[in-house]
């Protein structure tokens, strides 16, 4: 692997937010439709058709009048060869997080919640087609005071809608500590692969937490730590440059061999054969 994954920024616009035709992720085959992430979160929306995205090594089937969520940081290959049509919005969780509620939704919300993300959820196309449009008309718009937060609105509407057909097709668990946990290992899992580290750090004890966690995943908090570094090792792994030895060392590994051994105890093969097996 010569070239690090490219990751894309949120490009320079008076706010962070941007409305985009999907026709667009055709027209630069070579970038979408390769192994790429963003620092931003992408909504995707379909008008008609269907695609068939990959994320985060799992296939991601959408349809017309669905909507799909991507979060800040997976790593995305876009369908630039089936026939759709839709939008796509981008923005940043700085443009969204103004207000404390609005930042409280990005952490609590089961549509963002890391054992749902990137479950598809239909959402009445006249109400989705009307926010869209009446967002990129604002967006269009010479900026003043009132952009922003005209933007923001309609931006709100929809992912509060989202997050009603989400809880309607998949009911939502009440779980606050395991909410909190997801954050946490999504902050410190470099540093840190303890249980009892997390159990410190929100201010619990490992019963509770081991059952607030079991309700939502059906695992014990060791095995969603596991999974979460075993995840960014194969991001790094089939797209990145570091040698395998240089990622043990990003994600906390002191030596190599641990490293080795650790990833061959949750997949059964070496990190060097996962490697090899993204390139066939």
């Amino acid at each position: 692997m010569e070239d690090n994954i490219r990751t894309f920024d949120f490009k320079t616009l008076p706010i962070e937010i941007e409305v985009k035709d999907l026709q667009f992720t055709k027209e630069l085959p070579k970038l979408l439709g390769q192994p790429h992430k963003a620092s931003f979160y992408q909504i995707v929306w379909l008008t008609e058709g269907h695609a068939t995205h990959r994320i985060d090594f799992r296939e991601i089937s959408i349809k017309a009048n669905e909507l799909l969520i991507i979060s800040s940081g997976q790593v995305c290959e876009f369908d630039t060869i089936s026939d759709y049509t839709g939008k796509m919005i981008l923005f940043t969780s700085s443009f969204f997080t103004i207000t404390e509620l609005d930042a409280n939704f990005l952490y609590t919300s089961e549509i963002l919640n890391p054992v749902n993300l990137n479950k598809t959820v239909p959402v009445c196309p006249q109400l989705a087609g009307s926010i869209i449009a009446l967002l990129d008309e604002e967006l269009n718009k010479p900026g003043d005071d009132f952009q922003t937060g005209i933007a923001q609105s309609y931006l709100r509407i929809l992912l509060l809608e989202a997050e009603r057909q989400h809880s309607a097709t998949y009911p939502p668990v009440i779980n606050n500590v395991g909410q909190k946990f997801y954050n946490a290992v999504e902050e410190h899992f470099r540093e840190n692969r303890s249980t009892e580290y997390y159990v410190a750090l929100l201010g619990t004890n490992e019963k509770t937490l081991s059952k607030e966690v079991k309700a939502l995943t059906g695992g014990t908090p060791k095995v969603y730590i596991n999974s979460r570094i075993i995840l960014e090792t194969k991001r790094l792994l089939a797209y990145s440059g570091l040698s395998v030895k240089e990622i043990g060392y990003e994600l906390g590994f002191d030596e190599p061999t641990n490293f080795n051994k650790y990833f061959r105890k949750h997949t059964g093969i070496t990190p060097a054969q996962f490697r090899d097996s993204t390139k066939q």
